[in-house]
C-alpha cells in the first residue's frame, strides 16, 4: 500500500483502532502478501491465527480486560494475613 502523503486517523475506541488495524493487515495480505510492520498496537489482536481473533474479536478483548480488572480487584479487597 502507497499512500501519496502521511494521513492522521482518530480512533473512538479501542475497539475501532484494532478493527482498521485488522482491515489494513487483510487488505494488504490479499492484494500484497507482503509483511506489514503495525507498530503500537498488541498483534496478537490483530492477527488471524492468534487465539483471540474471531469475528467477535473486540469482545474478546474487552472481555480479557474486564477479566483482568476484576482479579486485580478481588486482589486488591483481600485481607493481607
Amino acid at each position: 500500500m502507497h499512500f501519496e502523503k502521511v494521513y492522521s486517523w482518530e480512533a473512538y475506541s479501542c475497539a475501532s483502532k484494532y478493527a482498521f488495524a485488522r482491515t489494513l493487515n487483510k487488505l494488504n495480505y490479499m492484494y500484497l502478501n507482503k509483511d506489514l510492520k503495525i507498530v503500537n498496537f498488541d498483534i496478537t489482536y490483530i492477527n488471524d491465527d492468534s487465539l483471540w481473533s474471531s469475528n467477535n474479536g473486540d469482545c474478546l478483548v474487552l472481555m480479557k480486560i474486564c477479566f483482568y480488572a476484576s482479579n486485580l480487584l478481588c486482589l486488591s479487597l483481600c485481607p493481607m494475613p
